[in-house]
């Protein structure tokens, strides 16, 4: 395949993060699960306040997935579509997958057999598998802001294994941290495109 079609191929993909509203949605979302894994590792085992946080966590996490597509598709449908227009995305296989799972189950085996206690804090998993993540959508679609945010969650992730707290609380702000990182990166980014895009003359007057 010629670089030109790869090219094209990446900017059609882009154009669904470019304007920061994915970010924006799991930023929020990351945030609301950092709070969530900070009460858990933070309230008495047992208590009312603790077992409502466990129940709340997996409802988060599987709920959210559902819930930030409907926030992105209802904001892209108010504010995307009419600027830019709507491209419908094919499913296609994934090249990076099996790379990104390799990748992954090594670092588990890493922190698993490797004799460093730092290794063994929740927030180097939590910040590598965001940097896996992040990056490699970053890389697919050729987004360098999404392999920053990547690259500083691997970095927070490493510097709280060093801090005090505990295994939660560390994995806690690493999730939060990116949280906020990536709302406020998908903040400007959406602020740029909206200045960048105004609304068609027709619907300013419709």
């Amino acid at each position: 395949m010629s670089n030109s079609i790869q090219d094209i191929q990446k900017q059609t993909y882009r154009y669904y993060y470019q304007d920061g509203l994915v970010e924006l949605a799991v930023g929020i979302l990351f945030l609301v699960i950092g709070l969530d894994t900070y009460l858990i590792s933070s309230l008495s085992p047992g208590s009312p306040a603790a077992i409502a946080a466990w129940i709340a966590l997996p409802l988060l996490t599987v709920g959210g997935i559902y819930g930030v597509g409907r926030f992105v598709k209802n904001l892209k449908e108010r504010h995307v579509h009419r600027r830019t227009g709507y491209i419908e995305y094919v499913p296609k296989r994934n090249p990076y997958r099996w790379v990104i799972s390799g990748i992954g189950l090594a670092l588990i085996l890493a922190v698993i057999l490797l004799p460093y206690d730092w290794l063994q804090k929740g927030s180097v998993a939590g910040g590598t598998l965001l940097f896996i993540i992040l990056t490699s959508i970053g890389i697919q679609v050729d987004l360098k802001r999404l392999i920053l945010v990547g690259s500083l969650s691997l970095i927070i992730g490493a510097g709280f294994a060093f801090s005090s707290l505990s295994d939660n609380a560390s994995l806690a702000a690493t999730i939060a941290a990116a949280g906020l990182i990536l709302v406020l990166t998908g903040s400007f980014s959406f602020r740029k495109y909206l200045n960048e895009n105004p609304l068609p003359e027709e619907d300013l007057h419709g």
